[in-house]
C-alpha cells in the first residue's frame, strides 16, 4: 500500500489557500461596508477620538464592492458543497 503524500499535500495546500481566500473576501466585504467617515450633528467631519456612533454615509461603490465580495464568498461555499457531495454531479 503506497500513500501519495504529494496528493495529500496538494489537497491540504489548496484547501488552506481557498479557506484564507474566502476569509479575506468576507473581511474585505465587511471593510467596504464600514467605509465613510463619521459626521457629527452639524455635518462636519469628526475625529475618531470624538466619535460616539457611526453616522457617516457609505458610498454606493463600496456597497457594490461589498456585494461582489459576499457573492464570491457564497459562490465559493456552494462550489465546495457541490464538489463534496457526489450526487450533485
Amino acid at each position: 500500500m503506497d500513500i501519495d503524500f504529494t496528493a495529500i499535500g496538494t489537497v491540504a495546500g489548496v484547501g488552506f489557500v481557498a479557506a484564507v481566500g474566502v476569509v479575506l473576501l468576507y473581511t474585505l466585504g465587511l471593510r467596504l461596508l464600514g467605509t465613510g467617515q463619521p459626521a457629527d450633528a452639524a455635518g462636519e467631519k469628526t475625529q475618531y477620538s470624538e466619535e460616539t456612533q457611526r453616522s457617516g454615509t457609505t458610498p454606493p461603490v463600496a456597497y457594490l464592492g461589498a456585494g461582489v465580495c459576499f457573492a464570491l464568498c457564497i459562490a465559493a461555499v456552494l462550489y465546495g458543497i457541490w464538489m463534496t457531495i457526489p450526487q450533485f454531479h
